[in-house]
């Protein structure tokens, strides 16, 4: 493989990542709304985990090699797909009432969860760019989030889930430790199918509540859906997974703190520039997040928007 094609499949992969919540927040949050993001967080895995069992089929992985894979890892698997589930609803659910580029810099701000989780449960040794990246992406995280609450009031319940959707995001990175050692197609495969089928019954509970969802089908709606669930769901994954094989995890992982750069150019696309201060603040704070990666370098990969 040549050394240039892992990094343009990671740049394909950042780009697919980004646009994933600035198509979410186009659907779900601007009007004429056309898809919940409960909604639109299922069809994203229900699409995606088709997606996936084609690569399967594909690279001729049958339903013996699937169970055979999985028999040792089925608790944390469930636990996987649990936070995934739990991810992707609340991930959908906050751009219905907050900007791509405000959920995308929350989200990602995962890493400085995982590494207090890593200090304190693995004794993971910190280093002065841990330190370092901590600080900025706490203190810059901090800083976004008042000014995101201050400057624009109202959009509480999306931070809400926003943050949601980072600590399910933080919870999800841990599994994936315990995951080490199986088939990552097959991991994704069944976390997909897994995950879809657990969001079922909080569709429910919603219904019941008496909140009504909308879903129309049209030629947007449908290219979205489809872009959310066979692009960023299935092609993104495998073009990772190869760039894993190529440069090793740590380092493939350490590129992804770019994914809400490409979402914030999506806020002025879509109209909604954010404020200078909160830009700054974010900034910041993904800078810190970009230290914690890059000093991860014996660290597992944490995968997922």
């Amino acid at each position: 493989m040549s050394s240039r094609r892992p990094y343009l499949m990671l740049a394909v992969i950042i780009l697919l990542w980004g646009t994933n919540f600035v198509v979410a927040r186009f659907l779900s949050g601007l009007e004429p709304i056309r898809v919940s993001g409960i909604l639109f967080g299922f069809f994203r895995y229900f699409i995606g985990a088709f997606t996936m069992i084609a690569v399967l089929v594909y690279n001729r992985l049958g339903l013996s090699e699937v169970r055979e894979e999985i028999a040792p890892y089925k608790k944390m698997l469930l636990l996987s797909a649990f936070a995934s589930a739990i991810f992707v609803m609340t991930l959908h659910m906050s751009v219905e009432f907050i900007s791509s580029g405000t959920s995308s810099i929350i989200v990602n701000l995962c890493p400085i969860l995982v590494l207090m989780y890593g200090v304190y449960k693995f004794k993971e040794r910190l280093t002065p760019l841990k330190v370092t990246g901590f600080l900025l992406g706490f203190i810059g995280g901090l800083v976004f989030l008042w000014n995101s609450m201050v400057l624009s009031p109202g959009l509480e319940l999306g931070i809400f889930f926003a943050l949601i959707a980072m600590i399910a995001w933080g919870a999800y990175t841990i599994t994936l430790h315990y995951l080490e050692g199986a088939n990552k197609y097959i991991v994704m495969t069944v976390k997909h199918t897994v995950s879809s089928i657990m969001i079922l019954p909080f569709i429910c509970l919603v219904l019941i509540e008496g909140t009504t969802l909308i879903l129309i089908f049209d030629v947007l709606s449908i290219l979205g859906l489809l872009f959310s669930g066979v692009l960023a769901s299935g092609l993104a994954y495998v073009l990772y997974f190869s760039a894993v094989e190529a440069i090793g995890a740590p380092k493939a992982s350490s590129f992804l703190f770019l994914v809400p750069f490409v979402s914030v150019i999506g806020d002025f696309v879509l109209g909604e520039p954010p404020e200078v201060i909160t830009l700054l603040a974010g900034i910041i704070a993904i800078i810190g997040v970009a230290f914690v990666r890059f000093s991860g370098v014996n660290e597992p990969e944490d995968i997922d928007q």
